[in-house]
């Protein structure tokens, strides 16, 4: 794992470690992944339109929609839920990955979203993060290229917490 520090523009930080997995452990990413997988399309994608956070009520405080800006050389959170927004102290729905993150982590961030829209395939991450009154949270997240109505792609997926033995 590569532990890195990340500060925002007010000043505060967020310290986080992240490393890719093969498959979701956290009951929510699973779901996440079954739900998307049994909603392809003929070419391997889910359409946004069938997607209902409804269907998943217990996961909606983690999910987050991500769209490309500018053709991709920024990212915009369409939304993040609120359990992820009040750990962290940062209201991130609607801002862009460069004035949510600092330049390096925004990079990083960028050219993971990307690569799952190209590739249309699903990711997981595993880590932790150190947020607001420095709470330690292991986290895994899992990452889903979905198609709007418009042939726009986007990312939904979610993020939540794992038991700290098994982070």
């Amino acid at each position: 794992m590569t532990t890195k520090r990340d500060v925002h523009s007010n000043g505060s930080g967020i310290d986080y470690s992240v490393v890719e997995a093969d498959e979701p452990r956290h009951p929510h990413c699973c779901q996440f992944l079954d739900y998307w997988k049994a909603r392809l399309q003929p070419d391997g994608v889910m359409l946004r339109s069938d997607f209902n956070p409804l269907d998943m009520p217990r996961a909606m405080g983690g999910m987050f929609v991500v769209e490309p800006v500018n053709g991709g050389t920024d990212m915009r959170y369409r939304l993040v839920g609120s359990e992820n927004e009040e750990r962290l102290g940062v209201r991130f729905t609607g801002k862009l990955f460069s004035e949510s993150y600092s330049p390096e982590m925004a990079s990083d961030q960028i050219a993971f979203h990307n690569r799952i829209i190209e590739t249309r395939q699903p990711a997981c991450l595993r880590g932790y993060l150190i947020g607001v009154d420095l709470e330690h949270v292991h986290y895994e997240a899992i990452y889903l290229p979905v198609r709007t109505d418009e042939g726009e792609m986007q990312v939904i997926g979610g993020l939540y917490e794992l038991p700290a033995d098994k982070g």
